[in-house]
């Protein structure tokens, strides 16, 4: 009589063993990867390994592997992180069952232990876990920082940009925040913004201004009348009068927006061409016809309130870094803020 055997799992006597086995393997595939000092690895054929799930991939091991592989998988394909910290955790969790039992404790005590440890840990962190305010900015960078811890984003530059990306809306929206680089001898310039889809009233507006004040408001038009002028030969002159008076309105507006430093407004209607002359001269960008999301984006991401024209004071105003409406390449028309 003689025995064949499939594979090595069959001549082992007690399957801890080669639990133990596999899970010291990934042990040490994925420890040296942890951590702000933490090392890549390196396969035969020059692939680079980043990440828990790419090295476990790449480790030959057994079927008793299975159940951390196919945990490492889950959470990579949830959240596409945390999967060193993951096969970490579960081979160590093994390696170290395996040594109590060893010891002489019986497995269901070991699995008990460990439950009762998940469930106090899971209350500590409810307890721990606090709602960060927007303005708390120390405390959101320390997140960032711990986040980021180990990754390819654990750079100071980075998590600078990852904080001014998150404090940059209220509700912040991936379509409406852009990370735009340019190359350059010394690296990158990331440019964190909005893209909208509009255009300056006048080509003889600024191409684009810096830490600039900015205005919304619902129209550039004069007030309307309460009566009408007939325009024939004799009404020409109460015409020009009224003509003369609206141009007198619009005049007042922009000598307002020029002593409060106002450098671009955006207008949910259209400006009137009187007006928007006016500007052009005094180095104003007008935008017109703003639908209502964009203007509740702007509003929200420059601090700018939606009002009259005629009821326009500095606590209505609102601040941008950057307005670039031209053609260069980098921060596209629109608003961007740095």
């Amino acid at each position: 009589m003689f025995n064949l055997y499939k594979n090595e799992m069959q001549q082992v006597r007690k399957p801890t063993n080669l639990w133990y086995k596999e899970a010291k393997k990934i042990d040490m595939a994925v420890s040296t990867l942890l951590g702000p000092y933490g090392m890549y690895k390196m396969t035969e054929s020059g692939e680079i390994l980043s990440n828990g799930k790419d090295v476990v991939d790449s480790i030959e091991l057994g079927p008793m592997a299975e159940p951390i592989l196919d945990a490492v998988s889950k959470q990579y394909e949830e959240f596409g992180d945390g999967t060193v910290s993951l096969a970490l955790i579960l081979s160590r969790l093994i390696s170290k069952a395996y040594e109590l039992s060893k010891g002489g404790m019986p497995m269901p005590t070991i699995l008990s232990g460990y439950k009762k440890a998940m469930e106090i840990a899971a209350e500590v962190v409810k307890e721990e876990t606090r709602k960060i305010e927007r303005g708390d900015i120390k405390a959101l960078e320390e997140v960032i920082k711990h986040s980021v811890a180990g990754s390819v984003a654990d750079d100071e530059p980075i998590r600078s940009v990852i904080r001014d990306a998150i404090l940059f809306l209220k509700e912040p929206k991936e379509k409406d925040i852009a990370i735009l680089t340019e190359g350059g001898e010394e690296g990158a310039e990331v440019i964190i913004g909005l893209k909208l889809d509009y255009n300056r009233v006048r080509d003889d507006m600024p191409e684009k201004v810096y830490d600039a004040k900015i205005a919304i408001v619902d129209k550039i038009a004069p007030k309307k009348t309460n009566f009408d002028i007939k325009i024939d030969i004799t009404g020409r002159k109460a015409y020009r009068a009224l003509s003369e008076m609206e141009r007198n309105q619009l005049r007042e507006f922009v000598n307002k927006l020029v002593e409060m430093d106002v450098k671009a407004i955006f207008s949910k209607e259209e400006i009137d061409p009187r007006a928007a002359e006016m500007m052009a001269k005094k180095g104003i960008m007008g935008f017109e016809k703003i639908n209502e999301g964009d203007m509740k984006t702007i509003s929200e991401s420059t601090g700018a309130s939606k009002v009259n024209m005629l009821g326009i004071s500095e606590k209505d105003l609102g601040f941008i870094g950057i307005i670039d409406d031209s053609k260069e390449e980098g921060c596209v028309g629109g608003v961007c803020r740095t």
